[in-house]
């Protein structure tokens, strides 16, 4: 019996953020005049960089920190997409997605993911976010009383 009433709650809880997700996401289309494709992608680098940023005083490996980052921002967008498509995958199941559902899915998941994997790539394998050279002081002592 309560676990009934549990589940029931629960799928209402789920359902009203579904509803509200959709307005939300409406909302922000429509106040910032911008279009989905650019939200995605605004998104996607926005939810990465804050998890670079949360994750720094937890994690100290730069490497480690970006890929789970990455993770999460990938998961996210699996969640949104998930989200806008939740009517269709719940009464029909995955099987149930129209051909147009599913490669809009696919381009809001590369728009939202591609340039953090891209900025994850970089920082891995190449030196564009490393330092060139050794700083160097500005003022030079000559003696060990110069103090």
């Amino acid at each position: 019996m309560f676990s009934d009433t549990l589940n029931y709650f629960l799928l209402a809880y789920i359902w009203n953020i579904s509803v509200d997700f959709t307005a939300f996401k409406m909302n922000v289309v429509e106040t910032t005049g911008l279009a989905k494709d650019a939200l995605h992608i605004y998104v996607g680098v926005g939810v990465y960089l804050l998890c670079l940023f949360v994750l720094r005083p937890i994690i100290k490996s730069q490497g480690i920190r970006s890929f789970i980052a990455l993770i999460i921002v990938t998961g996210i967008a699996l969640l949104g997409e998930y989200l806008d498509n939740r009517e269709t995958i719940e009464s029909l199941g995955l099987a149930g997605l129209s051909r147009d559902q599913l490669i809009a899915s696919i381009r809001d998941l590369i728009n939202t993911c591609l340039l953090s994997y891209v900025l994850f790539a970089l920082n891995k394998w190449t030196t564009v976010f490393r330092p060139t050279n050794k700083p160097t002081a500005l003022t030079r002592r000559h003696k060990k009383t110069d103090y």
